[in-house]
Formats: C-alpha cells, structure tokens, sequence
C-alpha cells in the first residue's frame, strides 16, 4: 500500500469521524430545541394560569345546574357586584364556608353570591347535594376556574358589573370574606378618586398648553356679554 493511498484512507476515515460529529450535533441541537420549545409552552400555560384577571370585561359563566340543567351567570354591565365563590365538594377547608351557606341572613355580604363548582366530571354531585343549600345560586363549571385562574379552594372573587374583578382571595370564613369585600370596594373607590384627579390634571394641562388659564373667560361661557345687535 503506497502512502498516496493511505493518505486518502486516513482522509476518508477523517471524514467519515467528523460527519458523524456533525450528525450528533445536529441532533443534540434539535433535541435542546425540543425542550426549549416544551418549556416555553409550559411557561405560558403557567404564566396564564397565575395571572388573575383585573379590570376589562368578564366572559359570562356558562355551567349546568345540580338538576343538570344548563344554566349562564351574567356578569357583564348590566350585572349587579357579584362575588364567586369558587368551592369544592372534596375541599376540606371549604366545609364552613357550605354550613354557613344554609343561613343565607347571617352573611351580609351586600353582593350577588354565586357559588362555582367545578364540572360534574370533576366533583361529588351525591356530596354536592348535601352540602349547598336549595336558596343559593350554584353553577358547575370546569371552564370558569379555568377563565378566573383559581389556585386553589377556598377561592372568592368580586366582580363589579362593567368594572371586572374588583378583588380576590382566599378566605375560610365568612366574616373574612366580609372584610375582603370591604377591603376590595375600599381599593376601587379609592382607584376611581385617582383616576378623576388624573383625568382633571391632564385637561389643566392641556389648557394650559392652549394658553387657557384657570379663570380664563372661555371656561365660563355664560358670563360673556351678550351681543348687541
């Protein structure tokens, strides 16, 4: 074998090493793609799922009833303040919150009370039954945990009509609901005297620009003397 020809052997040898290195390259690198791509997918359902809807429209729930009939909670402009109550029929810490349901005069929560359980696929109805009372407005529905994101059970939030989610939280009795309430209605008034100020100081500013004062005659329309014909 003359060395011409071993050159070419150790050349093709050489070769053939590194398309192999390339292959396994390549294959590590679709392979990192892949998990990246699983994890960005992950991290979005998670990052949807662990932000909670403020502000903006509510998508009316749509669920069945205990008597399986199919029922929709309004919750648009022309809804009253509504608190949902996300409770479970397997959620231990839920079971004062379904005793205090069957005296409906102690609660004095001063809003619409819908409870929301998950679907018939996912809960008890024979342990449903029991534990809500005939008087209180119940809605099985998988698909509104989904929408309002709730973590876990107990889970409450206040809906204003027009006005979205008001607040939200996690409580095992109804006197801290009670105080939740107060809390979320204070917040909101609280957000709205803000946001009238800012709105008044934006038009101050840009009157100010057009060169109109406070006291300017423009803004007091019925003082101009009249004109004489």
């Amino acid at each position: 074998m003359t060395a011409s020809t071993i050159a070419i052997l150790v050349e093709g040898a050489v070769l053939v090493v590194a398309a192999l290195f390339i292959v396994a390259l390549l294959r590590s690198h679709a392979e990192i793609l892949r998990r990246l791509g699983a994890l960005e997918g992950r991290g979005t359902v998670a990052g949807a799922a662990a932000s909670a809807p403020a502000g903006g429209p509510v998508r009316d729930i749509v669920g069945q009833t205990l008597d399986g009939d199919a029922v929709k909670i309004a919750l648009g402009a022309a809804s009253p303040t509504t608190l949902l109550a996300f409770l479970s029929s397997g959620c231990t810490a839920c079971e004062p919150l379904w005793s205090g349901l069957h005296e409906p005069a102690e609660l004095r929560l001063d809003a619409r009370l819908v409870v929301v359980t998950k679907g018939p696929e996912r809960e008890r109805l024979a342990r449903l039954l029991e534990l809500a009372p005939r008087g209180v407005e119940l809605v099985m529905s998988t698909e509104a945990w989904e929408e309002m994101a709730v973590p876990a059970t107990p889970h409450f939030v206040l809906v204003g009509g027009g006005e979205g989610v008001i607040g939200r939280g996690s409580a095992g009795s109804w006197e801290q609901i009670t105080a939740l309430l107060r809390d979320a209605r204070d917040d909101s008034a609280l957000h709205g005297a803000r946001t009238t100020a800012e709105r008044a100081a934006r038009a101050d500013r840009a009157l100010a620009v057009s060169g109109i004062a406070a006291g300017h005659p423009s803004l007091y329309p019925s003082r101009q003397p009249e004109e004489r014909p």
